[in-house]
């Protein structure tokens, strides 16, 4: 009986491990904006992402990102139309509009490429 008591303590605390960090902080939404460098370079850029209806700046940075990886940010656009402009150094920049609605399920996808910066809008 001792035996089985520790198999199943042993086997739920497996199971509880796996969960963990399912509940996280960003379990109720998708990230607002993801930036992917797809270049086999490390890259500066600037990011600015200003609301059209009063011209409210709601994120201004600047992020360095090494080679195939990402950058994210989350909870920046709240079912508002915004002009998202990306500038990278000694690079492309180019600026899309876009609004995440009101169910926090889309989110907007950039990649930057050697030569270019492209905008995907998407919901999950």
């Amino acid at each position: 009986m001792s035996i089985e008591r520790r198999t199943f303590i042993g086997g739920f605390s497996l199971a509880l491990l796996g969960l963990s960090g399912c509940s996280g902080v960003n379990s109720g939404g998708t990230t607002d904006i993801t930036i992917a460098n797809e270049t086999s370079n490390t890259v500066t850029a600037g990011i600015q992402v200003t609301q059209l209806s009063d011209d409210a700046k709601l994120l201004d940075e600047t992020v360095t990102i090494d080679a195939g990886d990402t950058e994210e940010y989350e909870e920046v656009v709240s079912g508002t139309q915004v002009e998202v402009h990306l500038r990278v150094e000694d690079g492309p920049e180019n600026t899309y509009e876009w609004s995440d609605g009101e169910s926090d399920a889309q989110g907007l996808h950039i990649d930057i490429n050697d030569d270019s910066i492209t905008f995907s809008s998407f919901v999950d």
